[in-house]
């Protein structure tokens, strides 16, 4: 996309990490008794159904977790990056091109992967992770900002970081996007974004994968 003026933001559970991370690390650190009884998969069913907020979904989670910072590094030492990430930040950096990692995850896990992956000067706006005698908190630096719905509301970044003329490229992945994407010019989609982007006659570019993005940057729509 020689001589357009792009702006990319990207998610990154699911998105530029291969996996939800945010969930793995519920999924292994919850109380034993709550894994059992799939409380997880319960609480993730009331949020998608509008339920409870995000804000509620993520203290509640943090709460019942039982995780030593030593287990969490652990357990984030085997989380990997979707291919072709890295170099589609080092392509953006190359071509002067602005890259934005939008979570309504965590910093802590955000930081420290992208660090792992030695692109830690990559910006990314989240909430924020505490350990918390045990156990995990969290809180919300950007409360207030949009609508409410989200604990970080992807779509006021958008807003607020986008310059005039500039053509805003998406990509995502899940149920967090679903406002970003209304404020974004290209929207590449996969797993529950693009079944969200079916539904609502939303336009969209299909990815399996960051190299995906990089041709797209490279080649424009060609």
């Amino acid at each position: 996309m020689a001589g357009s003026a792009i702006r990319l933001f990207v998610d990154f559970d699911g998105t530029a990490a291969h996996d939800d991370v945010g969930d793995s690390i519920f999924e292994a650190f919850l109380l034993p008794d709550l894994l059992k009884q799939r409380w997880h998969d319960y609480i993730i069913d009331e949020w998608k159904a509008g339920k409870i907020s995000s804000f509620e979904c993520l203290i509640t989670e943090c709460e019942h977790t039982r995780v030593t910072q030593d287990e969490l590094n652990r357990h984030l030492d085997q989380r990997t990056l979707t291919p072709g990430f890295t170099k589609t930040v080092a392509y953006c950096k190359d071509n002067g091109i602005p890259l934005t990692i939008l979570s309504d995850g965590m910093d802590y896990y955000i930081e420290y992967i992208l660090k792992k992956h030695g692109i830690g000067d990559v910006q990314f706006k989240s909430n924020h992770m505490y350990f918390n005698n045990g156990s995990l908190g969290v809180k919300f630096p950007y409360e207030g900002k949009g609508c409410g719905r989200c604990g970080n509301c992807k779509r006021w970044h958008i807003d607020t970081l986008r310059q005039n003329g500039e053509t805003v490229i998406y990509v995502g992945d899940g149920y967090s996007d679903r406002y970003a994407i209304r404020d974004a010019d290209i929207i590449f989609a996969r797993r529950d974004l693009t079944e969200y982007c079916l539904k609502h006659a939303i336009d969209f570019h299909e990815y399996n994968d960051f190299f995906d993005i990089l041709s797209y940057l490279e080649n424009g729509n060609e």
